[in-house]
């Protein structure tokens, strides 16, 4: 999207995760894959078929490993992609460029940025991962930092030897606010590529004053939208396959939600079309200004998205307070849950990488980090200086989004979307589209 989390004038960043599979950016070439992953089991990358050129750990179903947060990946440090010598002065005359979803970097961080180091700070935006990895592919990308890269695309991104390893000397602020689990990550172990931008959980958002059920007191928070409360209309599910079809499963309690089995995939959508059917429900990630403006009273939502409807979007009037918002696992630790983070890394290409360091650890800063969350984008980065409950006890969101807040444990509560192999984004894929169709 060329638009914020939050701006309603274009798609949601998070509209296209996980839609594109593996054709973003076609490494070797899509053939290749497609015929690497012919066999989609779980097994071990690295032992499925001898050493992978590209990381150790992870599962197959592509030529790089797959991250797994039971097998995390390793990746290779090619001798000709190393990272930056320490101690480099940085770049002169320069024009820091970089590439991310609009409305994702507040503008000051920029402009105080350019003040502070002499140079310039460019930004230009992308419509989404399958928009911004199109465009690397074809070679239209001259940019030093990529910010808001979803952990299903870092695989891709490395092997393809789109980004630069980092050398933390220059990023003294990730070793002291990162969440600790964010120092070695399932998808990129030691962190040797990326550091974490924000984190969220995907849940459930509705208007309390709309509809009236105590939905974060219910024993399954997920049957509301089974139920006969959901309101026609005005039910709105997130708009990709991934979202609403791991919901299904997860009401059944499944926690394999990155299956590829064809009848687990059916089951969720034969699940999912009654509630189709009666609902009539909107298939997109406008929540943001769909509930406060009365287009939808019920939404699958992201935490994010959640909390920028009253920092944002509130109509002339309105309280903030006829928001909420339930993470499932939350409320009963039987239910399952989704929760996920996006990071930012350096280009290889990128002509200005020490002062590329240095911005990405300015936006590790916890001051900057949390003016930046509380005034302008509405996603939370997991830094250890920012105290969830702050959020609420300084007024920037009412109690009642309090479940919106992303702790440090919730990512060994809930499950993660891993990036799937091209064999079983298509089952999942035709699922979505025939539930589109009410089919």
């Amino acid at each position: 999207m060329s638009t914020h989390p939050g701006d309603h004038n274009g798609l949601d960043r998070r509209e296209f995760l996980r839609r594109a599979g593996m054709a973003g950016i076609a490494m070797p070439t899509l053939a290749a894959i497609l015929a690497a992953c012919q066999d989609s089991s779980t097994n071990s990358a690295s032992s499925s078929g001898g050493a992978n050129p590209y990381g150790t750990g992870g599962v197959a179903g592509a030529p790089y490993p797959l991250p797994r947060s039971d097998a995390p990946v390793t990746w290779n440090i090619p001798e000709d992609n190393q990272p930056i010598a320490s101690n480099l002065p940085p770049e002169t005359n320069a024009t820091l460029k970089i590439f991310n979803w609009g409305y994702y970097l507040k503008p000051a961080i920029m402009k105080q940025f350019e003040q502070d180091h002499g140079c310039k700070v460019e930004l230009t935006t992308y419509s989404g991962m399958a928009d911004a990895t199109a465009k690397i592919r074809a070679g239209e990308v001259d940019f030093d930092l990529f910010f808001g890269i979803t952990t299903d695309y870092v695989g891709r991104l490395i092997a393809g030897k789109y980004l630069q390893p980092l050398n933390f000397d220059y990023l003294p602020n990730f070793a002291t606010n990162i969440w600790d689990q964010f120092k070695s990550p399932f998808y990129d172990v030691n962190s040797q590529y990326t550091v974490p931008y924000n984190v969220t959980t995907t849940g459930i958002f509705w208007r309390n004053d709309m509809i009236t059920d105590d939905i974060a007191g219910m024993e399954n928070p997920y049957d509301i939208f089974w139920s006969d409360s959901a309101p026609v209309n005005k039910t709105h599910f997130l708009g990709n396959s991934r979202d609403p079809l791991s919901m299904a499963m997860m009401r059944r309690k499944i926690t394999d939600i990155n299956t590829g089995d064809p009848a687990v995939i059916q089951q969720a959508h034969d699940d999912l079309l009654p509630v189709v059917e009666r609902v009539n429900p909107k298939w997109e990630n406008d929540d943001y200004t769909e509930l406060p403006q009365g287009q939808a009273y019920l939404h699958q939502s992201w935490s994010g998205n959640a909390m920028d409807a009253p920092i944002f979007y509130l109509t002339p009037g309105q309280s903030p307070d006829i928001f909420s918002y339930v993470w499932p696992p939350a409320v009963n630790p039987d239910i399952p849950g989704v929760v996920g983070n996006d990071v930012n890394a350096i280009f290889r290409t990128g002509k200005n990488p020490v002062l590329a360091h240095m911005f990405l650890n300015t936006v590790l800063d916890p001051d900057v980090a949390y003016d930046q969350f509380t005034t302008y984008t509405g996603y939370q980065p997991p830094l250890k200086p920012i105290v969830a409950e702050k959020v609420v006890s300084d007024g920037i969101i009412p109690q009642s989004l309090a479940g919106a807040i992303v702790k440090e444990e919730d990512f060994q509560k809930g499950l993660q979307l891993f990036e799937l192999s091209p064999t079983d984004d298509a089952v999942w894929q035709t699922a979505y589209q025939s539930l589109k169709a009410g089919q």
